[in-house]
């Protein structure tokens, strides 16, 4: 028997999922798998090449458009919220970015692959373990008159199917297990750990170790990042958990890491980076070119905005990133009020229309 542990960065899901969302209702009692020495964090520590596209199955798929599926985008982005707001509470989850430099896939500055990205793809890919343990998705078919055949998949092999991914899914075992009474003249089915063991089996030996499961959490992580990138507050709590971190680094443990080492500066604070365009256009767009703070109207400055005015909300001195999440558009007032060690991100947002 295999024992099993459940994550408590996946949060029970109010209502349940239904199965379009890729799920079947409330979450089973099985308890989780634990990853035996697995790295339980692939998406996120294995590389995620910054170019890449999600082509597959998403013929407009492109550099300037995204064709969104929606399979637990919101959810994903639920969890984010709570884990921006106590990230501590879930520190057994992020033990991982706390110890032996942990953070240094954050490092690089700008990014296309940001750090939402990786948190996003986190979230994804602790759900899609969850799920090895059911319930599972039910589907029936009809192979000839008036015989249904019943089949059951885990939500990774559909979201594969949703985003077009060339991928054989797993057909889960019928179930396996007995009636038990739980008290007088009550009972009630309880599953075996034998459907459950399967598919942990499946998705650790098989999905786990493929491309297309990159590519599949790539795809969840794009979309949600479109979502999310709007929320500044959600953003600012995880660039300070992060900060946390990186302000943690001893400057004389880089010696052995002179790739890590030439990011840093010598105070052990990451080097202010030029701010490439794209970063500016992204961030001009999503402020619709007001000052995140004041509202003031700097739209007729795109073309010759200076660097100063993209503030990084948690400062480079307290550990910030160079991430495009970490920058937000301030007119020149507001960012000199600003205290270069205040993490002060922006609340106001433009109505999409006037009331």
């Amino acid at each position: 028997m295999v024992a099993r542990r459940r994550s408590s960065l996946c949060l029970p899901l109010a209502g349940g999922v239904s199965p379009a969302d890729g799920g079947a209702g409330a979450r089973g009692t099985v308890a989780r798998a634990t990853r035996r020495g697995v790295p339980a964090l692939r998406a996120v520590t294995g590389p995620i090449e910054a170019g890449r596209e999600c082509m597959v199955g998403n013929s407009d798929r492109n550099k300037e458009w995204i064709t969104h599926r929606f399979f637990r985008t919101y959810d994903i982005a639920e969890k984010l919220s709570h884990v921006a707001a106590q990230p501590y509470a879930f520190i057994h989850d992020l033990e991982d970015l706390t110890i032996d430099f942990g953070v240094s896939e954050f490092v690089p500055p700008w990014q296309k692959v940001t750090l939402l990205h990786r948190f996003a793809s986190r979230i994804a890919h602790d759900m899609f373990s969850e799920d090895t343990s059911g319930p599972y998705v039910v589907r029936q078919y009809l192979e000839e008159p008036f015989k249904v055949h019943t089949k059951r998949y885990l939500p990774m092999d559909l979201a594969m199917r949703a985003y077009g991914i060339d991928w054989e899914p797993f057909k889960v075992p019928p179930p396996d297990g007995e009636e038990v009474e739980v008290r007088p003249r009550l009972w009630a089915w309880r599953e075996s750990n034998k459907v459950a063991n399967a598919c942990y089996e499946y998705f650790w030996e098989t999905a786990f170790l493929s491309q297309a499961y990159d590519d599949l959490l790539s795809c969840m992580a794009d979309e949600v990042f479109h979502v999310v990138f709007h929320n500044r507050v959600l953003l600012a709590g995880l660039n300070s958990f992060v900060a946390d971190q990186v302000a943690q680094v001893d400057p004389d443990d880089l010696v052995e890491a002179p790739e890590m080492a030439r990011f840093f500066a010598r105070n052990g604070r990451l080097k202010r980076v030029r701010i490439p365009t794209w970063v500016k256009r992204a961030v001009f767009f999503r402020e619709h070119g007001k000052c995140a703070m004041c509202g003031r109207d700097l739209s007729n400055l795109l073309d010759v905005l200076p660097s100063e005015q993209f503030d990084h909300v948690v400062p480079l001195a307290d550990g910030g990133l160079n991430d495009i999440t970490n920058i937000q558009l301030l007119c020149q007032k507001c960012n000199i009020a600003k205290s270069d060690r205040a993490i002060i991100p922006g609340k106001r947002y433009r109505r999409w229309f006037f009331k």
